[in-house]
């Protein structure tokens, strides 16, 4: 805002970067409100911004309208990244549409927001543990450029492959007889990990490492989902608190990375639905099946994924049963931020590009089959649809197990612990269901 004594001329240049700041902000969302009633003759009108008229009587939104009125949670939140497209220089949160909910007091919010000094970064170690030494491999999943037909080309010996989609490097896993479970060898082994059981597996192919925020992004721009797949996948409602955690950014070249925050950490907030998605459009398969327990083909089962992180034997981490320590994997240290389910309760007042997460290309939680963030860092989702009592049916001791079950909305598994629980969570047998 400007001082009470500023002089006349400057008042002016300040009005015309007002008026020219609204023209933008209502031209943007006029046109995707008449997108959205389906007004298709005042949306090609809108389309064209040189011949916008901020005064224009047939425009749904007037200046002093209330926007919140109108628009729905979804809406803002798409609204506040086609903003983000059109002022490129400044950072827009959906929470400013809602704190500013008209077009005069969100293009003033505007004007007042400081210009974004930050850069982004190519690559990052660890923002985790401060004097933790870690050591990280070159990182070669995509992240720009065209998408190729899949396929798999050898990296060297007959184990290892880049997919050429988008240049994930995946490990043949060997099959083998595999003991899942465990309700023996760990004192703080829950009821859901047992009865502890043998599995045949057959080969499979698993990925090295977790998909990144720059891959994912990349995915978005080649897939190009509408507003609801969106929310399906990684797009959270206004009032999450967890919003000021969303990693991904509509911008002028499509979907990116947000400023300052490095494009090789993992994919974070991300659905089942949106982890199946890119699985299936990633092998070059119709990713619109997402929702489909039947299409989750690429996603490991929970026996598949237990036997990557350890091996043949029943250890409690990929590492063995040691205890687990800053240097082998990222997990929250600090049990006094815990609540009563384990969760960190201080984080989300961490700003994003500060969370305590390492590259998916640091070498931590490392398994016997050289998998990277099989332990810590980010839960990884599974095929099966979760439940606690599943292994005590048949089905769960049948060659290349997993619960099949299809039904809408079921719990989906996920396993490997993340930044924001203790190191117990981490542990390879640990299994919990969520939402997809």
């Amino acid at each position: 805002m400007l001082p009470e004594d500023a002089p006349p001329e400057v008042r002016e240049r300040a009005q015309d970067v007002l008026q020219s700041v609204m023209q933008k902000v209502s031209r943007v969302l006029n046109e995707r409100t008449a997108n959205e009633e389906g007004d298709a003759e005042l949306s090609r009108k809108l389309s064209d911004p040189t011949d916008f008229d901020l005064e224009d009587p047939e425009l749904l939104l007037r200046p002093d309208d209330n926007i919140l009125l109108r628009r729905d949670s979804r809406c803002i939140i798409m609204d506040a990244f086609e903003l983000g497209r059109e002022f490129p220089e400044v950072d827009i949160d959906p929470r400013l549409v809602f704190d500013n909910p008209t077009i005069e007091q969100l293009s003033q919010a505007i004007v007042d927001l400081p210009q974004t000094q930050r850069t982004k970064s190519v690559e990052s170690a660890s923002t985790a543990q401060p004097g933790v030494t870690l050591t990280s491999v070159p990182f070669t999943q995509l992240t720009t450029g065209e998408v190729a037909p899949c396929a798999y080309h050898s990296a060297g010996d007959a184990s290892r492959y880049i997919r050429s989609s988008d240049g994930m490097e995946s490990l043949l896993i060997p099959g083998g007889q595999a003991r899942i479970g465990d309700d023996t060898s760990c004192p703080s082994a829950r009821e859901n990990e047992g009865p502890s059981h043998m599995v045949e597996l057959s080969t499979f192919l698993m990925d090295i490492e977790p998909v990144s925020l720059g891959a994912y992004a990349r995915f978005l721009n080649s897939a190009k989902p509408n507003q609801d797949q969106l929310f399906d996948w990684c797009l959270l409602p206004a009032e999450d608190a967890r919003c000021a955690h969303l990693p991904l950014t509509l911008g002028e070249d499509g979907w990116q990375v947000k400023m300052g925050v490095p494009p090789n950490w993992p994919m974070i907030l991300v659905s089942w639905y949106g982890a199946n998605a890119y699985a299936l459009w990633a092998h070059g398969q119709d990713w619109r099946n997402y929702r489909s327990a039947a299409s989750a083909q690429f996603l490991p089962t929970e026996a598949q994924w237990e036997y990557a992180a350890r091996g043949q034997e029943t250890l409690q981490f990929p590492w063995g049963d040691e205890d687990a320590t800053p240097d082998l994997l990222n997990v929250c240290w600090d049990a006094s931020t815990y609540d009563s389910k384990g969760n960190v309760t201080a984080h989300v007042a961490t700003p994003l590009e500060e969370l305590p997460l390492v590259g998916v290309n640091v070498l931590m939680g490392v398994s016997p089959f050289g998998l990277r963030g099989m332990a810590g860092n980010v839960w990884q989702w599974c095929r099966d649809t979760y439940h606690s009592n599943f292994y005590m049916c048949t089905e769960a001791s049948l060659k290349d197990a997993w619960n099949a079950e299809e039904e809408e909305g079921a719990l989906k598994s996920e396993r490997g612990g993340s930044w924001v629980g203790p190191a117990a969570l981490a542990r390879s047998s640990y299994r919990r269901g969520r939402h997809p």
